[in-house]
Protein backbone atom coordinates (compact mmCIF):
# COMPACT_ATOMS: atom_id res chain seq x y z
CA UNK A 1 0.00 0.00 0.00
CA UNK A 2 1.61 3.38 -1.25
CA UNK A 3 2.58 5.44 1.96
CA UNK A 4 0.41 9.16 1.74
CA UNK A 5 2.26 12.22 0.77
CA UNK A 6 2.03 15.03 3.59
CA UNK A 7 -0.17 17.75 2.80
CA UNK A 8 1.63 21.09 1.51
CA UNK A 9 2.29 23.86 4.18
CA UNK A 10 1.74 26.98 1.11
CA UNK A 11 2.20 29.06 3.73
CA UNK A 12 5.69 28.14 4.46
CA UNK A 13 7.15 27.69 0.71
CA UNK A 14 5.71 30.87 0.68
CA UNK A 15 7.99 32.32 3.15
CA UNK A 16 11.14 30.00 2.18
CA UNK A 17 11.15 30.21 -1.73
CA UNK A 18 8.98 33.70 -2.62
CA UNK A 19 12.57 35.72 -2.71
CA UNK A 20 14.32 32.90 -4.36
CA UNK A 21 11.30 32.31 -7.16
CA UNK A 22 11.07 36.23 -7.56
CA UNK A 23 15.20 36.48 -8.59
CA UNK A 24 14.94 33.49 -10.70
CA UNK A 25 11.61 34.44 -12.78
CA UNK A 26 13.26 38.15 -12.63
CA UNK A 27 16.22 36.94 -14.42
CA UNK A 28 13.99 34.84 -16.72
CA UNK A 29 11.82 37.32 -17.47
CA UNK A 30 13.76 40.78 -17.57
CA UNK A 31 11.04 42.44 -16.15
CA UNK A 32 10.24 43.34 -12.24
CA UNK A 33 6.16 43.69 -13.13
CA UNK A 34 6.05 40.67 -14.90
CA UNK A 35 8.02 38.41 -12.65
CA UNK A 36 5.85 39.36 -9.69
CA UNK A 37 2.80 38.74 -11.61
CA UNK A 38 4.19 35.37 -12.47
CA UNK A 39 5.47 34.78 -8.79
CA UNK A 40 1.98 35.68 -7.71
CA UNK A 41 0.09 33.30 -10.05
CA UNK A 42 2.60 30.42 -9.25
CA UNK A 43 1.56 30.36 -5.82
CA UNK A 44 -2.17 30.60 -6.81
CA UNK A 45 -1.70 27.77 -9.07
CA UNK A 46 0.27 25.59 -6.33
CA UNK A 47 -2.58 26.04 -4.11
CA UNK A 48 -5.39 25.38 -6.86
CA UNK A 49 -2.78 22.29 -7.79
CA UNK A 50 -1.62 21.02 -4.41
CA UNK A 51 -3.48 18.16 -3.72
CA UNK A 52 -2.14 16.64 -6.97
CA UNK A 53 1.43 16.67 -5.73
CA UNK A 54 2.67 13.44 -5.55
CA UNK A 55 5.75 14.16 -3.18
CA UNK A 56 8.31 12.27 -6.06
CA UNK A 57 10.27 15.54 -5.98
CA UNK A 58 10.70 18.36 -3.25
CA UNK A 59 8.06 20.85 -2.64
CA UNK A 60 10.52 23.55 -3.77
CA UNK A 61 11.46 21.62 -7.25
CA UNK A 62 7.77 21.53 -7.71
CA UNK A 63 7.10 24.89 -7.30
CA UNK A 64 9.92 25.95 -9.62
CA UNK A 65 9.06 23.90 -12.08
CA UNK A 66 5.28 25.61 -12.32
CA UNK A 67 6.86 29.00 -11.84
CA UNK A 68 9.36 28.13 -15.12
CA UNK A 69 6.49 27.09 -16.96
CA UNK A 70 4.43 30.09 -16.11
CA UNK A 71 7.07 32.52 -17.20
CA UNK A 72 7.43 30.15 -20.28
CA UNK A 73 3.43 31.73 -21.38
CA UNK A 74 4.51 35.01 -19.97
CA UNK A 75 7.27 35.35 -22.68
CA UNK A 76 5.31 34.10 -25.33
CA UNK A 77 2.59 36.66 -24.73
CA UNK A 78 5.05 39.21 -24.57
CA UNK A 79 6.93 38.35 -27.66
CA UNK A 80 3.43 37.89 -29.52
CA UNK A 81 2.59 41.04 -27.83
CA UNK A 82 5.38 42.83 -29.34
CA UNK A 83 4.93 41.27 -33.26
CA UNK A 84 1.88 42.59 -33.13
CA UNK A 85 2.91 45.85 -32.75
CA UNK A 86 5.71 45.80 -35.47
CA UNK A 87 4.57 47.36 -38.63
CA UNK A 88 5.55 45.85 -41.72
CA UNK A 89 7.37 48.84 -43.46
CA UNK A 90 9.75 48.73 -40.41
CA UNK A 91 10.55 45.39 -40.48
CA UNK A 92 11.64 46.22 -44.48
CA UNK A 93 13.82 48.63 -43.51
CA UNK A 94 16.22 46.60 -41.72
CA UNK A 95 16.05 43.64 -43.62
CA UNK A 96 19.41 42.01 -44.13
CA UNK A 97 19.84 41.79 -48.03
CA UNK A 98 23.25 40.41 -47.39
CA UNK A 99 22.00 37.29 -45.82
CA UNK A 100 22.37 33.71 -47.09
CA UNK A 101 19.00 32.06 -47.27
CA UNK A 102 20.52 28.47 -47.31
CA UNK A 103 22.29 29.85 -43.91
CA UNK A 104 18.91 31.61 -42.47
CA UNK A 105 17.48 28.21 -43.01
CA UNK A 106 19.93 26.35 -41.56
CA UNK A 107 20.15 28.03 -38.52
CA UNK A 108 15.99 27.91 -37.68
CA UNK A 109 16.73 24.37 -37.95
CA UNK A 110 19.42 24.17 -35.75
CA UNK A 111 17.18 26.60 -33.20
CA UNK A 112 14.51 24.68 -33.71
CA UNK A 113 16.36 21.34 -32.51
CA UNK A 114 17.58 23.41 -29.51
CA UNK A 115 14.01 24.08 -28.49
CA UNK A 116 12.60 20.94 -29.01
CA UNK A 117 15.32 19.57 -26.86
CA UNK A 118 14.87 21.95 -24.06
CA UNK A 119 11.07 21.64 -24.37
CA UNK A 120 11.72 18.31 -23.36
CA UNK A 121 13.71 18.20 -20.56
CA UNK A 122 11.92 17.76 -17.09
CA UNK A 123 11.08 20.77 -15.03
CA UNK A 124 13.95 20.72 -12.54
CA UNK A 125 16.96 20.06 -15.56
CA UNK A 126 15.57 22.76 -17.72
CA UNK A 127 14.83 25.24 -14.59
CA UNK A 128 18.81 24.63 -13.92
CA UNK A 129 19.69 24.89 -17.48
CA UNK A 130 17.50 28.40 -17.59
CA UNK A 131 19.01 29.56 -14.32
CA UNK A 132 22.50 29.10 -15.70
CA UNK A 133 22.38 30.23 -19.20
CA UNK A 134 19.14 32.52 -19.58
CA UNK A 135 19.28 33.76 -16.17
CA UNK A 136 23.08 34.46 -16.37
CA UNK A 137 23.43 33.14 -12.83
CA UNK A 138 26.89 31.55 -11.92
CA UNK A 139 26.88 27.80 -10.73
CA UNK A 140 26.61 29.02 -7.33
CA UNK A 141 23.97 31.44 -7.53
CA UNK A 142 21.96 29.07 -9.30
CA UNK A 143 22.43 26.13 -6.57
CA UNK A 144 21.02 28.97 -3.96
CA UNK A 145 18.29 29.82 -5.53
CA UNK A 146 17.08 26.18 -6.81
CA UNK A 147 18.42 25.05 -3.30
CA UNK A 148 20.23 22.22 -4.78
CA UNK A 149 24.03 21.26 -4.37
CA UNK A 150 26.36 23.00 -7.05
CA UNK A 151 27.68 19.71 -8.49
CA UNK A 152 23.91 19.14 -9.43
CA UNK A 153 24.04 22.06 -11.22
CA UNK A 154 27.17 21.08 -13.04
CA UNK A 155 26.19 18.05 -13.97
CA UNK A 156 22.40 19.17 -15.12
CA UNK A 157 23.91 22.12 -17.23
CA UNK A 158 26.99 19.63 -18.94
CA UNK A 159 23.99 17.00 -19.45
CA UNK A 160 21.84 19.44 -21.48
CA UNK A 161 24.95 20.42 -23.54
CA UNK A 162 26.12 17.48 -24.08
CA UNK A 163 22.71 16.98 -25.48
CA UNK A 164 22.76 19.56 -27.63
CA UNK A 165 26.02 18.83 -29.06
CA UNK A 166 24.96 15.27 -30.51
CA UNK A 167 21.69 16.73 -31.76
CA UNK A 168 22.82 19.68 -33.48
CA UNK A 169 26.13 17.61 -34.68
Amino acid sequence: MPSAVAPLDLDQLYRKHHQHLLRFVQRYLRNAEDAADVVQNTFVEAARCADRFSGLSKPSTWLFGIALNLARNQVRRNCADMYECVDETFLEQIADTEADPAKLVELRQIAGKVQALLDQLPAPIRATFDAVLDGESTYEQAAEQLCIPIGTVRSRVSRVRTAMRLECA
